[in-house]
Order: structure tokens, then sequence, then C-alpha cells
């Protein structure tokens, strides 16, 4: 009862937290845009997990996040997963944070645990691998929340693969690339993760609030130049319909 008691207040702190502190330049890496310099922030980028856990010897938190090639979906999202209100190894803005790029049909597992685990650490070579990023904490007990931000430029709307980095040649765009819109955002990813208790091998779920799972089509469906009350056409920028677009 106590361990519940605790998950309900952290979760409901963390949560009022997060709403009032989302800021999308934090970081190195996510850079902010035009509007955020206003203090408007772009539900495109900002996923977050109200509530983590790091308890030594007893639990750590798992989140995996895998891009499900969606058709609505460039081929690669970057993004930062960061661990918030915790005191972390180092506590810098670089130690609470991993930076990765998520490609077509990948899962990237983040663990945010503490230093002195001794299973899953840098040490372990199942633990080292490119798709894998820890995430370390002191060894006392530690309550948080979890907050992703996307690196992409253009979250909130479908763009062109000729407008991504590394799209160009010297002769004009790489014959590689799609003349598709596609879009480059946290709605296009599946988040999920635990906080798992390693003495008895429970533990409980994370809700991760801004992937796909409770973002849908948006905008208006008409043909033409798709301009209607400011917004893109679905039909004229995208693939079409279905889960995953912002």
């Amino acid at each position: 009862m106590k361990k519940i008691n605790l998950f309900l207040v952290f979760t409901m702190l963390g949560f009022g937290f997060l709403v009032q502190n989302a800021h999308a330049g934090a970081l190195a890496g996510a850079p902010n845009l035009p509007a955020e310099a206003l203090g408007i922030q772009h539900n495109s980028r900002i996923a977050i997990a109200p509530y983590a856990q790091v308890v030594a010897n007893d639990s750590y938190t798992f989140i995996g996040i895998s891009h499900p090639s969606l058709a609505t979906a460039h081929t690669s999202i970057g993004l930062v997963v960061e661990a918030m209100n915790m005191t972390t190894v180092p506590n810098t803005a670089g130690g609470r944070a991993a930076i990765f790029t998520v490609s077509a049909g990948e899962t990237h597992r983040v663990f945010v645990v503490n230093q002195s685990h001794t299973t899953i650490n840098g040490n372990n070579a199942s633990f080292t691998d490119t798709q894998t990023h820890l995430i370390t904490t002191t060894d006392a007990s530690q309550f948080g929340n979890i907050r992703v931000i996307g690196v992409g430029t253009h979250p909130y709307g479908a763009t062109l693969d000729t407008l991504r980095p590394g799209r160009y040649t010297d002769t004009g765009v790489s014959a590689t690339a799609s003349l598709v819109r596609r879009h480059d955002n946290l709605s296009q990813l599946s988040m999920w993760g635990v906080v798992y208790q390693s003495s008895n091998g429970a533990g409980f779920a994370l809700e991760f609030i801004g992937d796909m799972h409770d973002s849908s089509v948006a905008g208006t469906l008409l043909a033409g130049d798709g301009k209607a009350q400011g917004h893109l056409s679905t039909l004229s920028n995208s693939t079409g319909m279905g889960r995953g677009i912002n």
C-alpha cells in the first residue's frame, strides 16, 4: 500500500511539473523552433510518462521505443529521452539523457538504473549495443518522470524527404530521395515502459502521452492545394489516413 500511495503522489506531482517545464530546447540536438522561442510548444514534439522510479537493489525503469514503419512516417526519427527530477551520473543535462535515432523497424531500449546495478551496466555486453541506452542515477532512491523530445525541425507537418539532412548532392537532390510527404515527429513512434521490481519480478506499466497510441489524423481531407483553415491537407501532403498523424 505504501508503494502504491507513493506512486500516485509522484505521478501527480511529476505530471504537473512536466506540463509547466517541457521546454524542447533543453538539450543540444533538440533545437528551439521559432514558435518555441515564444513559449509555444508543439504537441507533436513532446511525449511524457508521468512517473519513473529507481531504487538500488529493488527497482529500475525500462523504456522501449519502436518505429513501426508507418506509411505516414519518415524512415528515421531522432529523439531525446530524459529522466527528469532524478540525480543522474553525471548530474548534468547530458547525464540525464539518451539521444538517438530510431530507424524503420527498429526498437531501442532505454534503462534508467542505479549506477551500481550488478547486471545492467556498461561492462555487460548485453547492454552496450547501439540500440541500448543507459541513464544511470545515484544509488539513493530516485522518483521522477520521463520526457521525450523529437529533434526534427519540422514536427508539426508532413515534409518531403528531400528536405531532410543527407538528401542533397552537389548536382541536386539525391536520386534516392522520395517525393512523398511524411511526418517526422513522436506520434509516429510506439513507446512503452515499465517500472520493474527485481526482487520479486513484479512492477507496473508506464503510460506515454504523446506517442502514436493516442494520436490520430488531423487537418482536413481536402485535395488540391490543401489549404483550409491553416492546415495542410492530409490527402495531398501524406500517404493518407492512419494512426500516428498528430
